[in-house]
């Protein structure tokens, strides 16, 4: 007997080489995506695949304006921890494709029959790496699209840093802290996307340490004794008995809250792009006061996300704040909303 011929409809997979160097096969009927880590949600939405996700890490308690820009992920199962989460729930679900964090997590994922990748990346040359893996494995023109306007972008903004902090003396460049949580103590040092973009805006982390959250004493940060302290926006408040209220930067007004919008800027998602002009901004405003970070922000919102921000939401944005709640009028729709 003949083997019968194959269905024309059915097109082979996408093999995708990952963030780990595993190449996994993806398949090409646009299935419910699980998104398991929370930088890398945005990424998804961005490049168009925001309507295919189905399971997400992410919760409106943590990203609060991802799912203001972006009530449709309410109806995903949201809040599933990245470490623990379970194959044979998204077996169940039909996921068709997995954004993981680690390589050790996708490869337990794909060793329970599930098509994941590891999105991980810790330096801008890595986002930009993972931007376009996902872009493949999303396998649509949009995203191809997006993501090398994307690459453009980024590059733009990176040469005019470095063009025009090029001759700026190593003295004149300010010894940052970046505090990624304020109980328990947490600092942002080497080896990370924070120690790049303080790097590139012209500024030196006044960290110590390496890798990202590393715990650290407020008598260790009164040594370090930064020239500029930038916070989290998730990082909680200062309590009012710690040591670092004698701490000259946050006495003489040099302690800033960083912006937060669908994601932290300052940490692992794609509004990197935002954090170097907003910490070149910041750091050295006499080289850029030709920069105005709300309208770079808002060109940024609209292209890339196609949401328009209106001037109460880019204030709470730039202030690391809440959005407000959503008016019965607000109409507005992010990209992919409606896949």
């Amino acid at each position: 007997m003949s083997a019968l011929p194959a269905r024309a409809d059915i097109r082979p997979p996408r093999m995708i080489t990952d963030m780990g160097g595993a190449v996994v096969s993806i398949p090409q009927d646009n299935g419910p995506i699980a998104d398991l880590w929370y930088a890398h949600n945005e990424i998804t939405i961005m490049l168009g695949g925001g309507g295919r996700i189905a399971v997400s890490a992410e919760s409106p308690a943590d990203s609060p304006w991802l799912f203001h820009f972006f009530p449709a992920l309410k109806r995903a199962h949201t809040g599933v921890r990245p470490d623990t989460a379970s194959a044979e729930d998204l077996l169940a679900r039909h996921i068709a494709l997995v954004f993981v964090s680690s390589r050790a997590k996708a490869e337990e994922l794909r060793g329970a029959g599930l098509p994941a990748l590891s999105a991980e990346y810790a330096t801008q040359a890595d986002l930009l790496r993972s931007l376009d893996m996902t872009a493949q494995a999303l396998g649509t023109d949009e995203a191809a699209r997006t993501a090398a306007l994307f690459h453009q972008k980024m590059a733009e903004a990176l040469s005019l840093l470095q063009t025009r902090l090029a001759t700026l003396p190593e003295q004149n460049r300010p010894r940052v802290l970046h505090i990624a949580r304020l109980d328990p103590l947490q600092v942002d040092g080497s080896n990370t996307l924070v120690d790049a973009w303080i790097t590139a805006a012209g500024g030196r982390n006044a960290a110590t340490v390496s890798g990202n959250h590393r715990p650290v004493s407020a008598e260790q940060i009164l040594v370090w004794n930064p020239d500029i302290v930038i916070v989290d926006a998730s990082a909680g408040a200062l309590p009012a008995t710690s040591p670092l209220t004698a701490l000259p930067a946050l006495q003489t007004g040099r302690w800033w809250r960083n912006p937060r919008g669908i994601f932290a800027w300052d940490r692992y998602g794609c509004e990197d792009l935002l954090q170097l002009y907003w910490a070149a901004t910041r750091l050295h405003s006499e080289l850029f006061a030709d920069i105005n970070i709300r309208t770079v922000a808002h060109s940024f919102y609209q292209t890339f996300f196609h949401v328009s921000l209106t001037d109460d939401e880019m204030t709470r944005i730039l202030s690391g704040t809440l959005p407000a709640p959503h008016t019965p009028d607000d109409t507005r729709k992010i990209k992919g909303q409606n896949l």
